[in-house]
């Protein structure tokens, strides 16, 4: 950090550093908010209001809206729940989205913070088809079997609109809780058209779900690290890849952490290749951790070393 660099207080507390004199104005990303609570019809003609001249919504779709792809906005999130009856679409590259920091476990403040759907029973309550980063969000939906077709069925969030190359993305302390909802996963990322070097961190998936994250088709140079998986049937589920040694390079872990029953990875197809399972704790018997044994999924193509079990600690 630089000596001098003055820290400012926004309405919704300590939120950034005045960074923006570190780079040319031409480049330098636009601030905006989102409250919540602030009720009312879409904000994008009309902000609900100015704070200190940084324009403030009370929806996250009208403010994504009003960012500029590859401009390098952030979008500050106050604390408060937004109940959509649309899908949200993170469909502007390079926008930062950031919970409203308080004084509680970082994972745990998308409690109190999240884009959730009680009426959308065919779909995502949020699409990501650009690349973004999103921090201390939590999604929940009521998407129990999903679209007549695809994969992604049941997902709170889904990675990959499904025509739209995505690459780049980065979820951080984010929560994906149950809450009573239909949605049968938290994550799906679908692959029906490329989606690449997405990192999934420290996030916190809680609830009967089948899995905490569905994977399926053209997806690689994907990690999922330092996340708590609870009360999942599985934590991470993998279907059908295509491009196989190309965009299946997948990392998992390490850190990833299973609360019995959830178990590990349930693997419904077996070709996966480039696939490497490291240091994570399994909260189940290495027999019954994974769909198939260690053995077997190391001749589909996963690499599964230093990772720990209930009953026992291993290499393999």
């Amino acid at each position: 950090m630089a000596r001098g660099m003055e820290f400012t207080g926004g309405p919704f507390g300590t939120v950034a550093a005045d960074s923006a004199a570190l780079v040319p104005a031409s480049i330098s990303g636009k601030v905006f908010y989102v409250n919540a609570n602030a009720g009312g019809t879409d904000d994008k003609d009309a902000p609900w209001p100015d704070v200190d001249g940084v324009l403030c919504f009370s929806t996250l779709q009208a403010a994504i809206d009003a960012c500029v792809d590859g401009r390098g906005d952030t979008i500050y999130v106050k604390r408060g729940g937004e109940a959509v009856t649309t899908a949200v679409n993170f469909n502007c590259a390079g926008i930062r989205v950031i919970a409203q920091r308080f004084g509680m476990n970082p994972s745990a403040r998308g409690e109190y913070t999240s884009i959730y759907s009680t009426t959308i029973t065919d779909g995502p309550c949020a699409i990501i088809s650009k690349y973004c980063y999103i921090e201390g969000l939590a999604f929940a939906g009521a998407d129990a079997t999903g679209s007549t077709t695809g994969f992604f069925a049941g997902a709170a969030l889904k990675i990959g609109d499904g025509s739209t190359n995505v690459y780049g993305v980065h979820l951080k302390q984010c929560r994906f809780p149950k809450w009573d909802l239909d949605n049968s996963h938290g994550i799906s990322i679908d692959g029906t058209a490329d989606v690449s070097n997405v990192l999934i961190e420290e996030c916190e998936f809680e609830g009967a779900f089948a899995s905490g994250i569905y994977v399926e088709g053209s997806v690689g140079h994907l990690q999922i690290k330092n996340c708590t998986f609870a009360l999942c049937t599985y934590a991470i589920e993998t279907g059908q890849f295509y491009a196989a040694g190309i965009y299946t390079q997948l990392i998992i872990g390490p850190g990833n952490v299973t609360i019995t029953p959830t178990k590990g990875i349930n693997q419904t197809s077996n070709n996966v290749v480039l696939a490497t399972v490291y240091g994570n704790y399994w909260g189940t018997a290495v027999a019954s951790t994974h769909s198939d044994s260690v053995t077997n999924m190391e001749t589909d193509g996963y690499i599964c070393v230093g990772n720990y079990y209930l009953n026992e600690e291993r290499n393999n």
